[in-house]
């Protein structure tokens, strides 16, 4: 590996500026040593960042040994360490996944710290190949047959700091070789020999033995690694635009609302990717995502199955016309009909409107009987307007929410009855608007369910000299 043009394809791939600090993520492997090295050779402004797992005995002074060089090479230098194997158990994480999330979360800590442009790691062609092996036979989709990125924003630890792999491209061979003639001496982490570890079987067993049959297999995998990236790259720009057409609202990071009409118009491999998206939008940087879970979810979906767990805390809410995905219990709030703003009951008087959520309101006014006659049938017949007969009202109204198990006799029910609940699932009210839709009642008589329908009772006989106007004033 010639260290000219590393730098020369360095600085064509990622444009760094000189004027802002890198942070460089240093083991003390061969692979971190020989990119610092390499960057040495530049005017870029490095920090040489160390974490220790306290994972074993010696990595303590091992830590002390990686500073003690970095700064011996003149580099600004800084160390952190945290108990891993507590982080893992408290988390409910496996020990690597657990080590890979300190780390990173202490990087990007360090990078705040200086204001870095980015964070660089020295992730290799063959930490690609085993990344891409892993993701395989745990059955991931295409996303995790392209492996890690050259660059990218790791979303659970930054908005806007990227990662930077250089050496994604060069093969551990060629990386000691590197360190072999420049003498660099690589601090050794004996658990990367530890077959305890998941990725060390496949490193040092079931890859050697791929390679018996087919030797070229670390070149194959990573070339087709950037064949599949390509095709992800033009599934991610149809998946954008689905995104954008299908997502109804989005409320801050705690839920997803979609049309599902739109959504069932997708290809199933298109509803696949909106649901990885949107996992990774509430839980940035959702990992093992596998198919089955995606499966369980879309299943629950199609189905319309009112609730449905998805993936780390992720709840699936579904309705007849939309799909929610939330942090846990979300609320949606009703924008788009009258609620209530609370259980509490509301008057509503000649003078005084009833003020409902988001600017709703009920208004009510007496009319004379002979200006009702000369309204338009669309005005009469409009949801938005009840028309009454004012006989035996008790002032003030009461505007309330529905009472469960309460039974009433709906325009055009003659001596029946139904359940409120009944009716407010006929009309097609979805479930989390119906606790607080509000009822207009004169002395505990329903007189009118809000922008649905009047009482039996209460329609209008013929004989009035008044009519009772209940209106519905929607949102400016």
């Amino acid at each position: 590996m010639d260290g000219a043009q590393f730098l020369a394809v360095f600085f064509e791939t990622f444009k760094p500026d000189l004027n802002k600090p890198i942070v460089i993520g240093v083991s003390g492997g061969a692979d971190s040593l020989c990119l610092v090295h390499l960057l040495l050779q530049s005017d870029l402004r490095l920090t040489a960042a160390h974490f220790d797992h306290q994972l074993r005995p010696v990595s303590a002074q091992q830590a002390k040994e990686v500073i003690s060089r970095m700064q011996n090479w003149g580099l600004e230098s800084e160390l952190g360490s945290g108990d891993v194997r507590q982080f893992a158990k408290e988390n409910k994480m496996g020990l690597e996944e657990a080590a890979r999330f300190c780390r990173y979360q202490f990087l990007t800590a360090i990078a705040q710290k200086h204001k870095a442009q980015a964070i660089l790691t020295a992730h290799h062609q063959d930490d690609q190949v085993e990344t891409i092996l892993m993701h395989f036979l745990r059955g991931s989709g295409i996303n995790g047959l392209t492996g890690m990125r050259p660059a990218e924003v790791l979303h659970q630890f930054s908005e806007d700091i990227p990662v930077w792999r250089p050496l994604l491209g060069i093969s551990k061979e060629e990386i000691l070789e590197y360190c072999g003639r420049y003498q660099l001496e690589p601090i050794e982490d004996e658990s990367n020999q530890d077959l305890r570890f998941y990725r060390n079987r496949l490193r040092h067993e079931l890859i050697p033995q791929i390679e018996e049959i087919q030797p070229s297999f670390r070149k194959i995998m990573a070339r087709n690694a950037t064949v599949i990236d390509l095709d992800r790259q033009v599934l991610e720009k149809i998946t954008e635009l689905s995104w954008q057409n299908c997502l109804v609202n989005k409320y801050g990071n705690e839920a997803l609302l979609f049309d599902r009409a739109k959504w069932e118009q997708l290809d199933e491999a298109i509803q696949y990717r909106l649901l990885m998206k949107a996992g990774n939008h509430l839980v940035p940087g959702l990992r093992d995502l596998g198919f089955q879970e995606l499966q369980r979810a879309k299943k629950s979906i199609d189905e319309i199955t009112p609730k449905a767990d998805f993936k780390a805390g992720i709840l699936i809410q579904n309705q007849p016309e939309t799909i929610l995905l939330s942090l846990g219990n979300f609320e949606l709030p009703q924008t788009d009909h009258p609620q209530l703003p609370d259980s509490a009951p509301l008057k509503l008087t000649l003078k005084k409107n009833a003020k409902l959520q988001f600017g709703w309101q009920i208004k009510a006014e007496l009319i004379d009987k002979n200006d009702y006659n000369r309204l338009s049938l669309e005005i009469k017949q409009n949801p938005e307007h009840a028309w009454l007969n004012p006989a035996d009202l008790e002032w003030p109204l009461m505007v309330r929410q529905p009472i469960v198990g309460e039974r009433w006799s709906p325009l055009g029910m003659v001596h029946k009855h139904q359940k409120m609940s009944d009716f407010l699932i006929n009309q097609k009210i979805p479930r989390t608007a119906r606790n607080l839709w509000p009822v207009v009642c004169s002395a505990g008589s329903v007189l009118w369910v809000v922008g649905l329908r009047i009482s039996q009772a209460w329609r209008l006989t013929g004989d009035e000299v008044e009519v009772l106007h209940l209106q519905l004033i929607s949102p400016a």
